[in-house]
C-alpha cells in the first residue's frame, strides 16, 4: 500500500494560512478606514472591534498552523508539542475577545437607540417651548397693541367731544355767514372721524375673542406634564396623572392656559424635594372643567397666603412677582377662577376652574 504525498496538503494549509492572515489584516485596515470617517458611530467602531479580533485570531490560527509545519520539516516534532497548548490557548482567547466585544456593543447600541430617542424628545420638547415662546410674544403683542389703542381712544375722546360741542355753540350763535358755514362744516366732519376713530379703538378688545376656540384640557394638561417632566425627574419628583376618561371641551385660547398650568405646575416642582409627589387630576363638576395639582411639598406660610395673587410680590429673591398674579388674570379672562389651598407642612393644592361653555360675546 503506497500513501500520497503529504507536502502538497502542507502547501495548501500554508498558502490559506497566509491568505487568511492577509484577509484578517486587510478587513481591519479597512474597517479603521471607515471608523476614521466617523468616529462617533458606534457600528463603526463595533466592525473595527470585531475585525481587530478576527485578524488577531487569524494570526494565532493560521501561524500555528504554519509555525507547526515548519517545525515538522526540521524534525522538531517535541518542540511543536510543548508549542501547541499555547496556539490553542491564543485560539480560545481570541475567541473569547470576539463574543466579549460583541456583547458589549450590543450593550451600547442599546444605549445608543435610548439616547437618540432622549434626543428625539428633548428636541420635540425644545420645539414645543419655541413654539409657546412664539404664542406668548404674539399674544403679549396683541394685548400691548389693544392696551395702547385703549389709552389712546381714552386721552382723544374727550378733547374731541369738546371740540365738536364748541363748534355746534359757535354754528348755532354765529351769524349765518355762508363761508364760515361751509368752514365750521368741514371741521364738524373730522371731528366726527375722530369719533369714529375712537370708537374702532375701543371695539379692539372685543375682537380679542376671536382668538378663542373649542380646545381639549386634557389634551392641554398632558403638553403641560410632558413638558415640565423631565425638571421633575432631575428632582427624583414623581408626577401622578389622573386625567379624565372623555374629553373636557370649553372655548379659549389653549396656548395661554398651557401657559397657567405650567406655571403652577413648576412652582411645585420648585417647592417640592426627592421623594415628593405631585398630582394633576381634571375632571368635570357642576358645569365647570378643573385641573387640580396637589404636591406633598412644605406647603405656604399662612403670612404669605393672602399676598399669592398681588402683583411684583415675591418671596424667591430676583423673580419678578407677576407668575400666579398672571395665571390667575389668564384664567378669569376665560371666565374661570382659580382656588389656592395651602398649609405649612401639608402640600398645597390649587384648583383652576374653567366654564364648559363660553359665550363670543
Amino acid at each position: 500500500m503506497t500513501l500520497l504525498p503529504l507536502w502538497p496538503i502542507c502547501v495548501i494549509d500554508v498558502v490559506g494560512s497566509v491568505g487568511m492572515i492577509l484577509f484578517g489584516v486587510l478587513s481591519f485596515l479597512k474597517a479603521l478606514r471607515t471608523h476614521r470617517l466617523d468616529p462617533n458611530n458606534p457600528r463603526y467602531s463595533y466592525l473595527c472591534w470585531v475585525t481587530g479580533t478576527l485578524m488577531a485570531f487569524a494570526i494565532f490560527r493560521a501561524g500555528g498552523h504554519i509555525l507547526r509545519h515548519v517545525l515538522l520539516a526540521f524534525d522538531l516534532d517535541a518542540v511543536w508539542h510543548q508549542l501547541a497548548p499555547f496556539c490553542g490557548a491564543l485560539n480560545t482567547l481570541s475567541f473569547m475577545m470576539i463574543v466579549g466585544v460583541t456583547l458589549f456593543m450590543r450593550d451600547v447600541e442599546n444605549i445608543c437607540l435610548r439616547l437618540n430617542e432622549e434626543r428625539r424628545k428633548l428636541e420635540n420638547m425644545s420645539k414645543e417651548i419655541l413654539e409657546l415662546n412664539r404664542d406668548m410674544e404674539q399674544i403679549v403683542s396683541e394685548r400691548t397693541a389693544t392696551e395702547l389703542a385703549l389709552r389712546i381712544a381714552h386721552q382723544i375722546r374727550n378733547p374731541v367731544m369738546i371740540i365738536g360741542g364748541l363748534i355746534n355753540r359757535l354754528a348755532k350763535e354765529c351769524p349765518q355767514e355762508k363761508d364760515l358755514e361751509e368752514k365750521l362744516s368741514k371741521i364738524l366732519e373730522q371731528v366726527q372721524r375722530l369719533e369714529e376713530l375712537v370708537r374702532e379703538f375701543e371695539t379692539l378688545m372685543e375682537k380679542q375673542v376671536e382668538y378663542f376656540r373649542i380646545e381639549d384640557l386634557n389634551q392641554i394638561v398632558k403638553s403641560a406634564v410632558n413638558l415640565v417632566s423631565p425638571e421633575a425627574e432631575q428632582k427624583h419628583i414623581r408626577l401622578r396623572v389622573e386625567l379624565a376618561k372623555g374629553p373636557l371641551l370649553f372655548r379659549g385660547h389653549g396656548q395661554l392656559i398651557k401657559v397657567a398650568i405650567v406655571h403652577v405646575l413648576r412652582n411645585a416642582i420648585e417647592a417640592c424635594g426627592p421623594e415628593d409627589v405631585i398630582t394633576v387630576k381634571t375632571g368635570l363638576k357642576e358645569g365647570y372643567n378643573y385641573v387640580i395639582i396637589k404636591d406633598t411639598g412644605p406647603g405656604i406660610p399662612k403670612e404669605i397666603m393672602p399676598h399669592i395673587f398681588k402683583p411684583f410680590y415675591s418671596t424667591k429673591g430676583k423673580r419678578t412677582g407677576l407668575g400666579l398674579p398672571y395665571v390667575k388674570q389668564i384664567i378669569e379672562e376665560h371666565r374661570g377662577k382659580i382656588v389656592i389651598e395651602s398649609a405649612p407642612g401639608k402640600g398645597t393644592t390649587v384648583k383652576i376652574y374653567l366654564p364648559t361653555h363660553l359665550d363670543r360675546q
